[in-house]
C-alpha cells in the first residue's frame, strides 16, 4: 500500500519525470522519500575510420571513438573525426632527425678491433690477413619526451694498413684459410699500427612506430693494432 501511494505522489509532482530506471523510491516508516538520479549529458562523439588493408583483401577496418574537445591515439579530435598528424604534449621543441643523429653520435657506435694473421709479426711481400668481428647495436632512449629505438649495422669496412694505403670492403673478412681481406707490405717496418674503421647505417623508430633510416651514416674508428713487418732472408740448409 505504501509503495502505491509513493508512485501516485511521484506522478502528481513530476508528470514528465525520467524513466523508472532513473528514479529510486525509498519508503520509510514515517514518510515516502524520493531520490532522482542526475541525468548526465555526454559530449557528442565522432568516429574516424582508419583502413587496415583494403576491401578486396577482406581485411577489416579499424574504428576508434573521438570525443569532442579531446584526443585519441595522439590525433587532433575535431568535428567529423580525426584530423592532422599526431600531436603530443612535449616539453620544449619538436623532435627532429638531427636530434636522433646527435643522440646516436653521443652514445657511440661499436669500434671494432682489427685481427691480423699470422699475428703480431708478418713478412714483406706475403699475404697478411685482416678481419674483424661485427657487433650488434640496439639501444632504447628517451629523447624530448619520445621513446626512441636505435639499431645499427656495419655497411663498409675501411682497412687502414699504416703504410700509406687503405682498402674498403663491404664485408668484415674471415680468418685463414678464407683470405677474404689481405694486404702485402712492400718493405720492412717496426711498429706498424693498422686499424679498421667501420661505417654504420642507423635505423630508428619513434614511439614504436615504423622503422626509418637516418639520412647520414656514422663512422667508428677502431683501435690501432701493433704489427712488425720483417724481411726474410733465404737460408740454405742441408736436406
Amino acid at each position: 500500500m505504501k509503495r502505491a501511494v509513493a508512485a501516485l505522489v511521484l506522478l502528481s509532482l513530476f508528470p514528465h519525470s525520467p524513466a523508472a530506471a532513473d528514479v529510486d523510491v525509498a519508503p520509510e516508516s514515517w514518510k515516502p522519500t524520493l531520490h532522482i538520479r542526475a541525468d548526465r549529458k555526454e559530449p557528442p562523439t565522432a568516429r574516424s575510420t582508419r583502413p587496415v588493408g583494403d576491401s578486396q583483401s577482406g581485411k577489416r577496418e579499424e574504428s576508434v571513438a573521438c570525443s569532442s574537445g579531446g584526443s585519441a591515439l595522439g590525433f587532433r579530435c575535431e568535428e567529423g573525426g580525426f584530423t592532422g598528424a599526431p600531436t603530443r604534449a612535449r616539453p620544449g621543441r619538436e623532435l627532429t632527425e638531427g636530434d636522433i643523429l646527435t643522440a646516436a653520435q653521443e652514445i657511440g657506435l661499436p669500434s671494432l678491433n682489427v685481427r691480423i694473421q699470422p699475428g703480431e709479426k708478418t713478412l714483406v711481400n706475403i699475404e697478411t690477413i685482416f678481419y674483424t668481428r661485427p657487433q650488434a647495436f640496439n639501444r632504447s632512449i628517451n629523447l624530448l619526451g619520445f621513446d626512441i629505438d636505435l639499431a645499427a649495422k656495419p655497411g663498409r669496412y675501411r682497412w687502414v694498413h699504416d703504410d700509406g694505403t687503405a682498402t674498403t670492403t663491404s664485408h668484415p673478412g674471415k680468418p685463414y684459410p678464407a683470405m677474404d681481406v689481405t694486404h702485402r707490405y712492400r718493405k720492412p717496418a717496426d711498429d706498424v699500427h693498422p686499424r679498421v674503421d667501420v661505417t654504420y647505417q642507423v635505423r630508428y623508430r619513434v614511439d614504436a612506430g615504423p622503422w626509418q633510416t637516418l639520412g647520414q651514416t656514422l663512422e667508428a674508428s677502431g683501435p690501432a693494432a701493433e704489427l712488425d713487418v720483417k724481411e726474410a732472408a733465404p737460408v740454405l740448409v742441408k736436406p
